[in-house]
């Protein structure tokens, strides 16, 4: 048996639930059932029974339990006494970082990281959403932190999700869909596009939205600068998509950021990587961190 294995056992047994311990380690639902199906195999017995609550041990697999939660446990302890140790040394954790993320996340999160571990340097390597992309693909020891829209994640890296944000027009004071209450997107056939520059996520994803409204946007403007953007928008040259950027509605007194009517227009800021085993413990540590401190 394989370690893992059993790491992975424990964990669906914890959750009950096959596709939420799948979510939970990060790994497809289907490599998940694989692995439960090669244990049984090898165990010659059957360790979940499919019930109206969910994947319930069999006596079978309440003896494997019994007998490997406290090693796991153990382990997991050990491997988090590791961390502290090595923490000790200092050390330089690299990580990709798309352009303007931390205009909705807390900046203060990484020198608080930073400061509860002080011999950590955190190194952000600002690079556009598919260079990020490519980044993670070179290495399975790398990861970055990227916004695209929630049902793209998982497409082509593994994620941990970090914070769920809407997706807003931004848009002239004067413009006559300022005053409105939600906008859908289908009145933007007509409007003049302001464009996050072309090798992130955002083209692609303004793209999507306007075909399935059938029209093309009409871009007049593109840039990497955020600050720009929103300022052609506070002198009314266009519209731009966005999540909510309190910084901008605060620095730019003409800027009105109104809802969509379709609620599954949302971004998600994520961490991507190709495999959380391979990761080291202090990213592992970073991303839970920046998880669990973000609301």
């Amino acid at each position: 048996m394989e370690f893992k294995h059993i790491e992975y056992f424990i964990e669906t047994a914890k959750y009950k639930s096959i596709s939420k311990a799948a979510e939970g380690l990060f790994i497809s639902q289907q490599a998940l059932s694989r692995c439960i199906q090669n244990l049984e195999t090898e165990l010659d017995c059957k360790l979940f029974e499919r019930t109206v609550k969910g994947s319930v041990l069999t006596e079978s697999g309440k003896t494997l339990y019994d007998k490997f939660f406290p090693i796991v446990e153990q382990y997991r302890h050990a491997e988090e006494e590791m961390f502290t140790a090595l923490s000790g040394r200092s050390q330089i954790l690299s990580f990709a970082c798309v352009p303007s993320i931390f205009r909705v996340l807390d900046t203060d999160l990484l020198f608080e990281f930073e400061e509860r571990y002080p011999n950590i340097t955190l190194e952000r390597k600002e690079m556009s959403g598919f260079d990020a992309d490519n980044y993670v693909k070179d290495d399975s020891k790398h990861f970055a932190l990227i916004a695209i829209p929630e049902n793209r994640h998982g497409m082509r890296f593994k994620h941990l999700p970090v914070k769920t944000l809407p997706v807003m027009l931004c848009v002239h004071k004067d413009d006559p869909l300022a005053h409105q209450e939600v906008v859908n997107f289908g009145q933007l056939r007509d409007k003049n596009f302001i464009m996050f520059e072309r090798r992130s996520h955002y083209h692609k994803t303004v793209e999507e939205y306007t075909k399935k409204h059938g029209f093309k946007p009409k871009e007049v403007f593109e840039s990497s600068d955020i600050n720009q953007i929103f300022n052609l928008v506070n002198k009314g040259k266009g519209v731009f998509i966005s999540p909510p950027d309190e910084s901008a509605k605060m620095l730019f007194k003409n800027i009105r950021m109104i809802p969509f009517d379709d609620d599954t227009l949302t971004y998600c800021i994520a961490f991507v990587f190709k495999d959380y085993d391979r990761l080291s413990p202090m990213a592992k540590k970073f991303m839970e961190f920046i998880k669990e401190n973000t609301y």
